[in-house]
């Protein structure tokens, strides 16, 4: 993994980069902190926000001009915020005493300030807080320059000279009424190191440098309105604080322009889009200054601007509070440096690798590939905590085991001929299609692993419709694309199942694959570029629906796309098409087509952080009050089990009157097993008409359990067959605690990898189960 390049990727995000008010504000006041700290009602704090960045701010909050509420984004919704007005309303309710400074040596050398005014009073004081001896040069009987201009009953003349006291209390060198001319100045030239010209006018023209105000090559640096060419006392005081910088910088003999793009105003990166706020007014004074509680009112207006657009819509970049680039920085620390933690490692894990964040981002910032290239590290690090994604990889396994897995090509016109006959071979498509077999496969409908798990009794169906509807031999493919080993950074598994995948493409002569799980669709779009691939869905709008009764009581649904498919449009519409077709309404979801949510599956977090999915799937049915329409199957069971009525396309194309399938409860874990195990019995039986190899699952004994434990069976991942091998061995090897109070046994037994623990009680021939139990780690026992 490329952790420099990676940190660079981070370096892009801009979820830090300052809002305009703060770009345009010549002295950077932390804005969205500042009026953070207004709406909390903690005055205090703010007053000390404006008291680290702003330069006399007693006066400057009194008076100043405020380039900040020109830009700020809030005009556009009701009215800039009150800056200015907030900063006064601070000044009033959170002042307090300075805190005590210490001196600072002064041997770094001597600095003329030539201006008494507000430039000249910032570098001056800038300039003693760094350790120079400064010597004030002031041309009127007074500090202060324009600053007299602007008492009124805002900025009291008491003020005033409470600030200019300060300077006052350094202990500098002022010499008031000693105006300098250009003959004088060539003295201070040769007298001083360096020498401020803050006058505000000067007798000729005179070319400094624009980011430092260097004049020349020399040792003058200019400042004020000589630089400004506006009466803007921010400004000033600006110019006066970074022409104090450059001093120090050439004094101490460095660059005097490296990594100060950024002083003054600029112009931020931050892209924000204010078009969803509310327009609110601006709050009124009720007098001279805001009260408390009208700075606070007037603070809560601010929008906060940030480029959050991502984080506002993954639940998992909420959840840790995580920007793109605090997000790489968390990865960059936990590779280079503690080489895996359990907070990392969890927060990894609970990425579905949806894509949504690059969607929304304007800079195609990938969490998803970032995330991906991560745990593929991990893994091979050995840092991939094995309880992570243990179980879905089993699942995996199962279904590219025997009891699952399948090829077969369309059944002969040989093998078939018992149903060419009247009036079968006229009225029946799938009859109609065998009897135009070649024996040549053009196509190879692969279901996927989930689908049939979830709607057993449906994948004949689609089988019988694509023989009979789509034009050329169509032969199956039973097992997984491998996107459980993709999401788990098993890129060793997830080459051997792609493998697994050519080889029977190349033996079934390189068939055209049919898919209906999109999961597999990105699978195979991203491993297998070379297989061409349909959906399942484009098939159903080009060749036509099956001829069924398919609508019972027209309704509005709301479509929720399946995140695999973001980027594939034509899909998108092959999907509205069929609904509209089926004669249901559409009303889309806010986050929908390339810019879907995920259903909480994906990236395996539902099995390394079920709270975290839950999370997903809380916030996705939460957007209508619609019925939902999916088109995944693990999307369709866990927004039911989150309560949400909900679709899956296959209801409404094969419909079954025996079943409410909007509120369908989503089959066990075991009963996924089972359910697959039965699809391949369906097919052999009734398509090939071959007696199964292998039987189907069945319980070996009667197993007693409640809703409570069965609930902890499924938060732990664990199988009947895992309880029936513990109770198994427990009773033929007699391996088994007994409680002589309440007569219950407690039984354990390793398989591979996990030890599971089993509380039951014989009930006649069944076993009733008290609790289950288990844990990765190994028992020693002497």
């Amino acid at each position: 993994m490329n952790l420099d390049k990676l940190l660079e990727t981070g370096d892009q995000c801009i979820h830090q980069e300052p809002p305009t008010c703060t770009s345009n504000c010549p002295v950077h006041l932390e804005i969205i902190e500042f009026i953070a700290e207004i709406e909390k009602g903690d005055f205090q704090k703010a007053y000390k926000l404006m008291e680290k960045k702003i330069p006399f701010h007693k006066i400057l909050g009194r008076i100043c001009d405020h380039p900040c509420e020109t830009v700020c984004e809030r005009s556009k919704a009701g009215g800039s915020i009150r800056i200015s007005e907030l900063e006064k309303a601070v000044l009033a309710y959170g002042s307090s005493k300075p805190k005590k400074v210490w001196p600072v040596p002064k041997n770094k050398g001597t600095v003329a300030i030539i201006g008494g005014g507000l430039s000249g009073l910032t570098a001056a004081m800038d300039l003693d807080k760094k350790g120079y001896v400064v010597t004030l040069y002031e041309k009127s009987n007074r500090l202060g320059g324009r600053l007299w201009n602007f008492v009124d009953d805002s900025l009291t003349e008491e003020i005033l000279m409470e600030e200019l006291k300060t300077v006052a209390d350094k202990k500098m060198t002022v010499h008031l009424e000693t105006p300098i001319d250009k003959n004088k100045l060539s003295e201070l030239l040769t007298e001083y190191d360096a020498v401020f010209l803050g006058t505000g006018n000067w007798q000729e023209k005179i070319e400094y440098h624009p980011m430092t105000f260097q004049v020349g090559d020399s040792t003058l640096f200019a400042g004020g309105r000589l630089v400004n060419g506006t009466d803007s006392v921010i400004f000033s005081a600006s110019s006066g604080r970074r022409a104090a910088i450059s001093i120090e910088r050439y004094l101490s003999k460095v660059s005097l322009t490296d990594s100060r793009e950024r002083e003054g105003v600029f112009e931020t990166l931050l892209h924000f889009d204010i078009s969803k706020k509310e327009p609110l007014a601006p709050i009124e004074n009720s007098g001279v200054i805001y009260s408390q509680e009208e700075a606070m009112e007037e603070a809560k207006r601010c929008v906060k601007c940030q480029c959050r657009k991502c984080i506002e819509g993954c639940a998992h970049l909420r959840k840790y509070e995580m920007s793109p680039d605090a997000y790489i920085r968390q990865i960059n620390h936990s590779e280079r440096i503690i080489l895996g933690t359990h907070y990392a490692n969890k927060m990894i894990n609970s990425c579905t690798e949806c894509g949504l964040c690059m969607e929304e981002c304007f800079l195609n910032i990938s969490m998803k590939d970032i995330i991906q290239e991560t745990r593929e590290s991990m893994v091979e690090r050995g840092k991939m905590p094995v309880s992570a994604h243990d179980f879905a990889l089993k699942d995996m396994a199962f279904s590219n085991s025997s009891h699952f897995s399948l090829v077969r090509k369309q059944p002969s016109k040989e093998e078939s001929k018992d149903l060419f006959y009247y009036p079968l071979i006229s009225f029946s498509d799938y009859v109609k299609g065998l009897y135009k077999g070649t024996g040549k496969t053009e196509y190879l409908f692969y279901p996927g692993c989930q689908l049939p798990a979830s709607y057993p009794d449906d994948i004949k169906s689609i089988y019988e419709y694509l023989v009979g509807y789509v034009n050329g031999d169509v032969g199956i493919y039973l097992g997984c694309c491998g996107a459980p080993a993709d999401w788990a950074g098993q890129q060793g598994l997830m080459n051997e199942n792609i493998e697994a995948i050519k080889k029977v493409w190349e033996e079934m002569e390189r068939p055209t694959f049919i898919l209906a799980c999109s999961s597999c669709i990105r699978i195979f779009e991203k491993y297998c570029p070379e297989i061409k691939v349909e959906s399942l869905w484009d098939i159903y709008v080009r060749e036509g629906l099956p001829n069924k009764d398919h609508i019972k009581t027209p309704q509005t649904l709301s479509i929720h796309d399946a995140c695999a498919t973001r980027e594939n449009s034509e899909l998108h519409e092959s999907v509205r098409k069929i609904v509209a077709k089926l004669g249901y309404g559409i009303e889309e979801l806010e986050y929908t087509r390339e810019k879907t949510k995920c259903c909480g599956y994906g990236g395996l977090v539902y099995f390394a952080n079920r709270e975290q999915s839950n999370a997903f799937v809380s916030e996705r049915i939460g957007e209508s009050e619609n019925d939902l329409l999916v088109y995944c199957s693990m999307c369709k069971d866990l927004f039911v089990s989150g309560g949400q009525r909900t679709y899956h396309l296959l209801d409404l194309i094969y419909p079954k009157d025996n079943l409410e399938s909007a509120t369908r409860k989503s089959p066990t874990l075991s009963e996924r097993h089972q359910n697959r195990s039965r699809v391949k019995q369906i097919l052999l039986k009734e398509i090939w008409r071959e007696d199964p190899m292998e039987a189907l699952m069945e319980e070996e004994v009667t197993l007693i359990i409640h809703e409570d434990v069965q609930k902890s069976i499924e938060t732990r991942y664990i199988l009947m067959e895992d309880i029936q091998a513990v109770l198994k061995n427990a009773e033929e090897k007699n391996e088994r605690f007994c409680n002589p109070e309440t007569g219950d046994y407690l039984a354990k037994l390793r398989r591979e990898n996990v030890t599971y623990w089993v509380k039951y009680t014989n009930e006649g021939e069944a076993f009733l189960i008290k609790s289950v139990y288990s844990h990765r780690m190994e028992i020693v026992e002497d």
